[in-house]
């Protein structure tokens, strides 16, 4: 009996050590690599502004004049309309200079003198991919015919651009009036 345990222990260690040997087989390494990434918004990335060529253009030069002052300025002026229904329009374009930002587009108009004048404003598109132009176009027309006086008023447009990424124009939630 003796020599039946020492066989027996004799094949448990032969056994363990012959495993053993069966794992000692080179394993698998694991490499980590730990860290993080951040980006900033930089105002510069976003570029919408007036065209100058083309330059603004007028339906009536004899009554009104459009220019372009910089890149996020214009001006209109309107004079010599006489009787109601006469109106002008001037046109200009807006392109999104931006590398890669699209841009959703909303104008506001206001005008100070509504009794006499009516001053609409409209976007050609609403939302311009980056490259890519659009026009607004401002019609001002005399609604009463001023009969003891010169009538004046102060308008003015303001185009919002809000920038989104490619592929989600229209989701700004901008409005047009």
């Amino acid at each position: 009996m003796k020599k039946t345990s020492v066989i027996i222990l004799v094949t448990i260690i032969a056994v363990s050590i012959l495993l053993g040997l069966g794992y000692a087989a080179i394993q698998n390494v694991t490499l980590n690599i730990a860290g993080s990434a951040e980006a900033t918004p930089n105002q510069s990335n976003f570029k919408v502004k007036f065209m100058r060529d083309p330059a603004p253009t007028v339906s009536d030069s004899t009554h009104a004049t459009a220019n372009i002052t910089d890149d996020l300025n214009a001006t209109i002026n309107v004079s010599g309309l006489t009787g109601k229904g006469q109106n002008v329009t001037a046109t200009y374009s807006i392109e999104n200079a931006s590398n890669d930002l699209s841009a959703d587009l909303a104008v506001l108009t206001t005008n100070s003198n509504t009794e006499y004048f009516y001053v609409s404003s409209r976007l050609a598109e609403t939302s311009i991919e980056a490259g890519s132009n659009t026009t607004v176009t401002v019609t001002v027309e005399l609604i009463k015919t001023p009969i003891n006086q010169n009538v004046s008023s102060t308008i003015g447009v303001q185009i919002t651009g809000i920038p989104v990424e490619p592929g989600e124009e229209g989701s700004s939630g901008l409005t047009n009036d």
